[in-house]
């Protein structure tokens, strides 16, 4: 009974440890963070590394620069492949009352596609809706 009590008072020791070393870093990462957002000079600093040459997004000055080996300039399209199609067009406005009539008839019969009729409505139906519902 003993021993297991010494153990269990181990595990539970490195467990605090843990979470202890786990605390300490989540708060110098924050202090970090709130030094980046707050000081103009370090967030410029961190900016400017962030897209120079050596950083993860290098920003181009020009054309040259733009040329280098690694870094792909066009998009590559294979051969015999056709450009994509144009999205299809918005129907024409509707009323108020034909759009909900068309909305619930979408929702009866594909729900996952009813995003299409809600995207071709006139934002005055939708707030009007909502001012409805309040």
């Amino acid at each position: 009974m003993l021993d297991s009590a010494v153990e269990w008072g181990k595990k539970a020791g490195k467990t605090l440890t843990g979470f202890a070393r786990f605390a300490t870093n989540e708060h110098r990462e924050n202090l970090s963070y709130n030094e980046i957002l707050t000081n103009p000079d370090v967030l410029s600093d961190y900016t400017l590394k962030f897209f120079g040459p050596e950083g993860p997004y290098p920003v181009y000055e020009n054309t040259q620069q733009l040329e280098t080996p690694g870094y792909r300039t066009q998009v590559a399209q294979a051969p015999g492949q056709a450009p994509l199609p144009a999205p299809p067009t918005a129907a024409a406005p509707q009323q108020p009352q034909d759009f909900w009539s068309s909305f619930k008839n979408q929702m009866d019969r594909d729900p996952s596609q009813a995003w299409r009729v809600i995207n071709q409505a006139q934002p005055g139906v939708m707030a009007n809706k909502l001012f409805v519902m309040e």
